[in-house]
């Protein structure tokens, strides 16, 4: 394994006595975040809640943090992360509050210490831009080689309708129809 980043961690009032965020083990992508919570909190269905998670976290540069759904809470209970992912920067600073919200049709009630969400932490990139609107503007279209595809015939107006990159056909059947030299007049 390559250089492995350093997450640092600072426990809030709210966190103290609680466990650092792991990992449930060495084949999971995501760190557990626990309810910080002084008492039982009752989530109403469809009701949001911000829920502290007892830490502020320093993201290193070139990473984000990703706080996303714990899998079986989401399935068990219905609890989600509204946001997710919701994107902590590096820049992010203080304490990490998760937003939730109750999908279910039945009240959830969240503890102390409960696993609510995970946090994984991938690598990002920045770009840069190379704006070519000057290209397009006899109502072309932008396509990954940075060509300007224009349809072939013009419409009564004289301009040009736009095309993809990749054609579209109304159903798959049609599609193969048009391949193979057999129009088939009553695919759609």
């Amino acid at each position: 394994m390559g250089h492995i980043p350093t997450l640092y961690i600072a426990r809030t009032p709210d966190g103290i006595g609680l466990d650092l965020p792991s990992y449930s083990s060495r084949y999971h992508v995501g760190l557990n975040l626990q309810a910080a919570i002084p008492s039982a909190l009752r989530i109403e269905p469809g009701e949001r809640a911000y829920v502290p998670s007892g830490f502020e976290i320093g993201i290193p540069d070139g990473f984000c943090g990703q706080i996303v759904s714990e899998p079986q809470i989401a399935r068990d209970l219905g609890l989600i992360v509204l946001d997710a992912p919701q994107v902590v920067h590096p820049a992010d600073r203080g304490a990490l509050f998760l937003l939730l919200q109750n999908t279910s049709a039945h009240e959830v009630v969240l503890h102390r210490g409960d696993f609510i969400a995970q946090l994984i932490i991938v690598p990002v990139i920045q770009v840069a831009w190379h704006d070519i609107s000057e290209g397009i503007a006899q109502n072309g279209h932008v396509t990954q080689e940075k060509e300007v595809l224009l349809d072939e015939e013009a419409s009564d107006e004289g301009h040009h309708n736009m095309i993809s990159a990749r054609r579209q056909y109304k159903s798959p059947r049609n599609r193969f129809a048009k391949e193979n030299g057999n129009e088939d007049e009553s695919a759609e």
